[in-house]
């Protein structure tokens, strides 16, 4: 698998001017030029950005409004006692993960 590093700018221009001069609208050339090359870059910064909403869960917690997030919810009702539903939403959380980084390392 390539990645953005791996590709010179050269190619990545030449690519979307063959892709234009075979007619295709700029559109199509983002949707299957640009974004193919684009997509190890995308997944990596989803990922990060997802774990890091979980580190930043104390600056969160004191600027929470009248809605609060998931976590936010979460840590609420376990100060007031565990139940099964916090359990099961963790889990759900945990094997959801679990199975976006499986079907991710899948694909290469």
């Amino acid at each position: 698998m390539r990645t953005l590093v791996d590709i010179p700018d050269d190619d990545i221009e030449w690519l979307d001017r063959k892709a234009m001069e075979e007619g295709k609208s700029r559109a199509a050339v983002l949707r299957t030029v640009t974004l193919p090359y684009l997509k190890p870059a995308l997944i990596g910064a989803a990922a990060i950005s997802f774990l890091m909403s979980f580190e930043n869960f104390n600056t969160t917690l004191m600027l929470v409004g009248s809605d609060p997030p998931l976590t936010i919810m979460m840590y609420g009702r376990m100060r007031e006692g565990a139940s099964p539903v916090l359990n099961a939403v963790s889990l759900m959380l945990m094997v959801a993960s679990a199975a976006i980084a499986l079907a991710l390392m899948r694909k290469r």
